[in-house]
C-alpha cells in the first residue's frame, strides 16, 4: 500500500491505515530507536507511541515537504528521547568523574570542532555495551545503578567499563586532539 493511501485511510479515521503504517514501518522505527534504548520492551513501547502520535497527527503530515517514512523516523527519535528522559532520573556527575586528567582546547571554533570529531570517533569505535554505557552516563547523566539494570551487568562492572572508556577517550585526545 502506498504512503498516500495509508495517510488517506488514517485521515479518514480508519484503523486499516494505522495497521498498514505499523506493518510497513514497525521494523524501521525499532531500528531507529534501538541505538538509543537497550530494553526490547522500551523499544516496543516507543514504537507503539510513535504510531499513535503519527495516527493523531495524520491530518498535519505534508508529503510535499517530506516523506511519511522520514516523518515517522523523526517522531520515533523524539519519542525515544522523551522515553530516555523519563527513564534516566538524572543526577549531576561528580567533578572527579568528569575529569580526564587533560585539558582539551575548546576556546577556538577550529580546535573545538577538531576535538569534537576526535571524541565522536572515539565513542563510535567503542564496542557494545561499553559505548551504550558511556553514552548513558556522560550524555544522559544516567545513574550507574540504572545503567547496570539496563545492560544486565553489576554496578562494579559498569564502573570498570566507564573507567576503561574514559582512559580510551583520554588516549585518543592525547594522541589526536588539540590540548591546552
Amino acid at each position: 500500500m502506498t504512503d498516500e493511501k495509508i495517510l488517506e485511510l488514517m485521515r479518514e479515521g480508519k484503523e486499516e491505515g494505522l495497521a498498514a503504517v505499523m506493518d510497513k514501518y514497525r521494523k524501521l522505527v525499532i531500528s531507529v530507536v534501538s541505538g538509543m534504548l537497550i530494553s526490547k520492551e522500551d523499544r516496543e513501547e516507543v514504537a507503539e507511541d510513535t504510531f499513535y502520535k503519527v495516527w493523531k497527527c495524520s491530518d498535519r503530515i505534508d508529503t510535499e515537504r517530506g516523506s511519511l517514512k522520514n516523518y515517522i523516523c523523526m517522531v520515533g527519535r523524539s519519542v525515544a528521547l522523551n522515553k530516555l528522559r523519563t527513564l534516566s532520573l538524572t543526577e549531576p556527575l561528580p567533578d572527579d568523574e568528569r575529569d580526564l586528567g587533560i585539558e582539551a582546547d575548546f576556546s577556538t571554533e577550529s580546535a573545538a570542532e577538531h576535538n569534537r570529531k576526535v571524541i565522536a570517533d572515539c565513542v563510535r569505535s567503542m564496542p557494545s555495551p561499553e559505548r551504550e554505557i558511556f553514552v548513558y552516563r556522560y550524555y544522559y547523566s544516567t545513574p550507574i545503578t540504572i545503567i547496570a539494570q539496563k545492560v544486565g551487568l553489576n554496578e562494579r562492572k559498569v564502573e570498570y567499563m566507564l573507567h576503561k572508556c574514559k582512559r580510551r577517550l583520554r588516549d585518543a585526545l592525547t594522541k589526536g586532539g588539540i590540548l591546552l
